[in-house]
């Protein structure tokens, strides 16, 4: 039997201790005292009430009932697809573009993006506050998807971990003021990175547990030049031997197929444990390069998509048919685009973006 909005708002307000009718469908449910454990047991008793799909990651990025009652109806079994909202959202990394973070924000809206990944960078060097971008997106019609990336987060001492841990709650005080709340963190490029992936596995699940306890989450990425984790089924295994619901595993398009991997590489992954699919192209190299190649062809010569000679399409079927539904976000490392106008590149990006986006749909539709 199919939840009803009736019974989800239901179930919500018992785990909060409250009537049905004293929720407010359209506030952050954190406000109203919703919090990861509680999360939890909802994910818990929606699955056994027969939504398989249902997970902390899809709940974690929205917060309102409103959106949760979508959410639930959406992944239902049974599911009329043309009465639920699947559209792919669209975002882009600030990276991708030249300019002040200012000027990029404006560019991505003018756009049309949906959202962005905001840089580190980005934001400390445009000198304003984390509340003042966000207010800034806001006006723009913009949200914040993510924040990146955090580094040298796993494969560390245990001494080290105490200190990454420091660094990481001021990132997340960071998120808060920003209003986000999914973090990238990226494998360990470093010479003395940790072999051992149950190590990396359990540092990556404090971590995870030390965003639930703010609302947030983790995605982890696979750089291909990473010492220890350089392949997105590396990294796969090491968010899987995690088991933590709130950390999730990200895929990107340059990363993946520079290091050789195809689709097959995403077979049997569910939906909720993909955080954040990243597209790129960029001309075919060689799938065989050193850690120091595979660096210099990532931030130089990635391009738009269908500027370059990777097999987008493939892999992005692929993603798409695990059920994934969050962004496609460009992530653009490429400094003859970071030269010209942002607003002409973020124009460009958009269009790219849906092209490919319509190819996929077309391919999907039967005939």
């Amino acid at each position: 039997m199919s939840l009803t909005a009736e019974q989800l708002a239901a179930d919500v307000a018992e785990v909060l201790f409250l009537e049905p009718a004293e929720l407010d469908h359209r506030l952050d449910l954190r406000e109203q005292g919703m919090d990861s454990v509680r999360t939890m047991e909802l994910v818990d008793r929606w699955r056994r009430a027969g939504v398989p799909g249902i997970s902390y990651i899809a709940l974690a990025e929205d917060r309102r009932l409103e959106r949760w009652i979508e959410v639930v109806r959406e992944l239902q079994p049974g599911a009329d697809p043309a009465a639920t909202d699947l559209r792919i959202r669209t975002c882009i990394a600030t990276v991708s573009l030249g300019g002040a973070l200012t000027d990029k924000l404006d560019a991505v809206a003018a756009a049309g993006f949906d959202a962005v990944e905001l840089l580190d960078a980005d934001l400390a060097d445009s000198g304003l506050s984390a509340a003042e971008v966000a207010a800034r997106c806001a006006d723009l019609g913009v949200t914040i998807d993510h924040y990146q990336p955090f580094r040298r987060a796993e494969g560390v001492s245990a001494a080290e971990f105490d200190r990454v841990l420091d660094r990481f709650r001021g990132e997340l005080d960071v998120m808060a003021g920003l209003g986000t709340t999914s973090i990238l963190v990226v494998s360990n490029t470093d010479d003395d990175a940790d072999p051992d992936r149950d190590r990396s596995a359990a540092q990556l699940r404090t971590l995870a547990e030390t965003a639930a306890e703010r609302g947030m989450t983790v995605t982890y990425e696979a750089l291909a030049w990473g010492t220890r984790i350089g392949r997105f089924a590396e990294a796969w295994d090491v968010v899987r031997r995690a088991d933590h619901p709130g950390l999730s595993v990200t895929v990107d398009t340059f990363h993946l197929i520079s290091r050789g991997e195809g689709a097959d590489a995403l077979d049997g992954i569910p939906a909720e444990k993909i955080g954040l699919a990243q597209v790129a192209d960029a001309p075919m190299l060689s799938t065989g390069l050193e850690q120091t190649d595979l660096k210099q062809w990532s931030r130089n010569h990635r391009c738009l998509p269908g500027e370059g000679e990777f097999d987008l399409h493939t892999p992005l079927r692929a993603l798409l048919a695990t059920g994934y539904r969050g962004p496609l976000s460009l992530e653009i490392f490429n400094p003859e685009l970071r030269a010209q106008p942002p607003r002409e590149v973020a124009a460009r990006g958009a269009a790219a973006l849906t092209g490919l986006m319509d190819d996929l749909a077309a391919v999907a539709e039967p005939v």
